[in-house]
C-alpha cells in the first residue's frame, strides 16, 4: 500500500498541478447548478487544498481531510482555515463527521488512489456520511488499464 504521509514529507507529490483540476473549475463555471449551494462539503484526500477552497462559499463550508499531518499542515500555512473552508487530519474510514451528513462530497482522486480491495469499505463509507439526497461528484480516473500502483483504474461500473 502506498505510504502518503512519506511522500508528503519526502515533497514526492507529482500529482499537485499547482491548481484545481480544470474538471472541477469546469464544473464550477458551467455546471455549478449541479451542487449544492448551502451546507457542509468534505473533500477527501483534499492534497494542497484547492478544491477545498474553489468549493468553499459564504453559504457551504468545505472541509479538506486527508492523513497526512504534512499535507495538513501545508494547507493550513498556505490556505488556513475561515468561516468558508477547513482543514482535517484524520482517517477517512473512522473520522466523525458532522452529525446528518454531508451535503456535497467531491472526490477527484481519493478513489482511485484506494487499492481495488477497499472499494467497498469506500462505498459504505460514503453511504455514512453523506445525508439523504446529498451529492457526491466523483470523477472517473484513469478509465485505461494501467499497472496496479496508484492511480488505480477505474470504470463506470465501478
Amino acid at each position: 500500500m502506498t505510504d502518503w504521509c512519506n511522500r508528503w514529507d519526502n515533497e514526492d507529490t507529482p500529482w499537485d498541478a499547482g491548481e484545481s483540476s480544470p474538471a472541477l473549475l469546469e464544473l464550477l463555471k458551467d455546471h455549478s447548478y449541479l451542487l449544492p449551494t448551502q451546507g457542509q462539503g468534505l473533500v477527501p484526500g483534499c492534497g494542497s487544498g484547492y478544491d477545498v477552497v474553489n468549493l468553499a462559499t459564504d453559504e457551504r463550508h468545505i472541509t479538506g481531510l486527508d492523513m497526512s499531518p504534512t499535507c495538513i499542515r501545508l494547507c493550513n500555512e498556505k490556505l488556513g482555515n475561515n468561516s468558508k473552508y477547513d482543514f482535517i487530519c484524520d482517517d477517512f474510514y473512522k473520522f466523525k463527521f458532522p452529525e446528518g451528513g454531508y451535503d456535497l462530497v467531491y472526490d477527484y482522486t481519493f478513489l482511485c488512489a484506494m487499492p481495488p480491495h477497499m472499494r467497498p469499505d469506500w462505498g459504505k463509507r460514503m453511504a455514512e456520511i453523506i445525508k439523504p439526497g446529498g451529492t457526491l461528484i466523483a470523477l472517473m480516473f484513469p478509465l485505461k488499464e494501467k499497472p496496479q500502483q496508484p492511480p488505480f483504474t477505474l470504470s463506470v461500473e465501478v
